[in-house]
C-alpha cells in the first residue's frame, strides 16, 4: 500500500525514492535494500519515505503499476494481423523497455525482486490470454465452439518475452528494438528448431 502525497513536491519526492531505490539495486541487490539505505540515498529522512509508502514492497508495487499500465497500448493491435504488424507491435514494447531501461534492468537482473519478475510474466500471461481470447471469441462465432486458450502455450509466451527482455537490458540494449522484435516474431512463427534452421526429421512409419 502506498500513500499518495500531492503537488510538485510530492511528485519529486516519490521520484528521488525510486532513483534511490534503482540505484541501491544495482549496487547491492533487492534483498540488501532497506527502508533507511532508501532514505538515505534520497536525502530525505524515513518517515518522509512512510509517508508516501508502508515498505520499499509497496514502491515496486507502485513502479510495477506504472510501467503494466502501459503495455496493452504498446503491443500493438489484437487479431489475425500481418508478419509486419506484428514485428511493429514488439518493437513498441522493446521501445517501451528502452524508455525504462535502467529500472527494467534493475528490477528484473539477477540482483532485483523476484516478486516483480513473477508479477510481471503473470501480466504477460494475462495480456497473452485477453489477446487470444479476442481472436478465439471471434472464431468461435463463426464456427459455434468455444476455443479456450491453451494455458501452456502463454506461459511459454510470457517466458519468451521476458526472456528476449532479460537477455537485451543484460546486452546493454545492443540491437535495435526492431532487431528484437523481428528475432522474437521469427522464433514465435518458425519455433525453436525452425529459427535456428535445425532440420526436424519425420516421424517413423
Amino acid at each position: 500500500m502506498s500513500h499518495q502525497g500531492g503537488g510538485l513536491q510530492g511528485a519529486r519526492t516519490r521520484r528521488l525514492i525510486r532513483q534511490a531505490l534503482i540505484e541501491l539495486v544495482e549496487e547491492k541487490g533487492f534483498g540488501d535494500v532497506t527502508v533507511g539505505d532508501i532514505a538515505r540515498r534520497a536525502l530525505i529522512n524515513r518517515a518522509t519515505f512512510y509517508r508516501y509508502y508502508q515498505d520499499k514492497y509497496a514502491l515496486v508495487e507502485e513502479i510495477f503499476q506504472e510501467v503494466i499500465s502501459e503495455l496493452p497500448a504498446e503491443l500493438g493491435p489484437t487479431g489475425r494481423i500481418s508478419v509486419p504488424d506484428r514485428i511493429a507491435g514488439w518493437e513498441q514494447l522493446f521501445d517501451h523497455v528502452d524508455r525504462h531501461h535502467r529500472l527494467y534492468a534493475a528490477l528484473l537482473g539477477r540482483r532485483g525482486d523476484p516478486s516483480f519478475t513473477a508479477r510481471l510474466r503473470e501480466r504477460c500471461v494475462e495480456l497473452a490470454r485477453d489477446r487470444l481470447r479476442n481472436v478465439r471469441d471471434h472464431d468461435a462465432s463463426d464456427t459455434g465452439q468455444e476455443m479456450p486458450p491453451g494455458e501452456l502455450e502463454l506461459v511459454f509466451a510470457a517466458n519468451l518475452t521476458l526472456g528476449a527482455i532479460t537477455w537485451w537490458l543484460e546486452h546493454h540494449r545492443s540491437l535495435p528494438a526492431r532487431q528484437m522484435a523481428e528475432a522474437v516474431v521469427r522464433f514465435a512463427t518458425q519455433g525453436y528448431f525452425g529459427a535456428l534452421s535445425l532440420d526436424v526429421l519425420p516421424p517413423r512409419s
